[in-house]
């Protein structure tokens, strides 16, 4: 059976949980366009730009439509995107189209829906952010005075806490996080009209933008930026950091869970279907590979950011699929991640055993409780 957010085999069930990829399928996103056309008829009403009955008519052929994937996959492929197939179902089954797709273009449905789909996938991914730094708390406190070496270049250097490396994992996270957060909350609405001069609903075209972004719940600047996508391009970059954050303290375990080293162990490792003495740290491992996949998305976002004149050439149909999957696999880093950390073995008396005498520990613990009381006041 055919399991629907997957893109491929190793995706979405194999990085643990899905609540964000849910919001990021291709139905989701389907649903996403139809509650703009829906959201763009209660505005319009609103500000007086079409009737009750109009209005009325155009949410029961919202209501009513049949979202089948593959037709409207297959019908996309006249226009160049899926919101052109569902306008035309939904004026065709209108009892008065008047009120289907008031004065907007097909850019202000798509990226609106993506913008929706991205608010609630970074609702969802918050969630596991959160109980990924409170492991890292917990951690930190915990070996807050567990000296162990530390190490530069490969090779052994000055003694540090396993504590302060932790800290060290948490205030990259906490600093990715607060930026996502930022990025997701100044995600605006899309909607300008044919050339991003709302001419088809003017005089009233202003109120009727603000009044659709207070109805979707989207901040109503940027205006109009159609060819400005420095907000997905934003969200993009957060998501790079928390991908980038994650990978980080799972490279980390994975070199301490080297049986040369054998300081740490994750509390279900994998085992090898040839070799049955290994403790693989998979679910780091995992981590580190969907993160790898994050920069070459991110690459492409910058690159889409080439958008000519008023409607991209490409470059807008490419950032689709592109933030969509970055979202998810930073959500599968985040979730490998969370599964690598959780119950994890700290071996002290390994730790201890590598110890030399170069140095003392420093500030070592005065720099973990400033990262903990930083996180305390957030």
């Amino acid at each position: 059976m055919a399991y629907q957010h997957s893109r491929s085999t190793y995706a979405d069930l194999a990085s643990g949980p899905t609540s964000v990829h849910a919001r990021l399928s291709d139905a989701a996103f389907i649903r996403a366009i139809l509650q703009f056309e829906r959201a763009l008829a209660l505005a319009a009403r609103g500000c007086g730009i079409i009737s009750d009955a109009q209005c009325e008519a155009a949410t029961r052929a919202v209501h009513g439509f049949d979202a089948d994937l593959e037709t409207i996959a297959v019908e996309s492929a006249e226009g160049g995107n899926p919101a052109i197939p569902i306008v035309k179902a939904l004026k065709r089954t209108a009892a008065d189209p008047a009120g289907i797709h008031v004065g907007a273009t097909s850019q202000d449905a798509v990226d609106t829906a993506l913008a929706s789909c991205f608010v609630k996938a970074g609702e969802a991914l918050s969630e596991e952010l959160d109980h990924l730094v409170e492991l890292l708390v917990a951690l930190t406190r915990e070996h807050r005075e567990t000296a162990m070496i530390g190490r530069t270049l490969g090779q052994q250097a000055n003694p540090t806490t396993f504590g302060c490396v932790v800290a060290g994992w948490l205030e990259g996270l906490l600093m990715a996080r607060e930026d996502l957060q930022l990025a997701l909350q100044r995600i605006p609405v899309q909607y300008g009209g044919a050339t991003g001069t709302l001419a088809a609903v003017h005089p009233q075209g202003l109120d009727l933008h603000d009044a659709l972004a207070r109805e979707l719940g989207l901040q109503a600047r940027p205006l109009i930026w159609h060819t400005n996508r420095i907000p997905f391009v934003r969200v993009s970059s957060a998501l790079a950091e928390v991908a980038g954050a994650c990978r980080k303290i799972a490279s980390d375990i994975v070199f301490l869970s080297a049986s040369e080293v054998g300081e740490l162990r994750e509390a279900n490792p994998g085992g090898s279907s040839s070799m049955p003495h290994k403790a693989n740290p998979a679910a780091a491992v995992a981590a580190d590979g969907y993160a790898r996949r994050v920069p070459g998305l991110h690459s492409t976002m910058l690159d889409a950011m080439d958008s000519r004149l008023q409607r991209g050439v490409g470059s807008w149909h490419a950032e689709w699929s592109t933030l969509r999957e970055l979202f998810a696999v930073t959500a599968s880093t985040v979730s490998r991640t969370t599964a690598s950390l959780e119950g994890i073995n700290v071996n002290t008396e390994e730790m201890k055993d590598h110890l030399n005498e170069t140095a003392t520990l420093g500030h070592a613990t005065d720099i973990v409780d400033d990262v903990l009381a930083r996180k305390a006041s957030q």
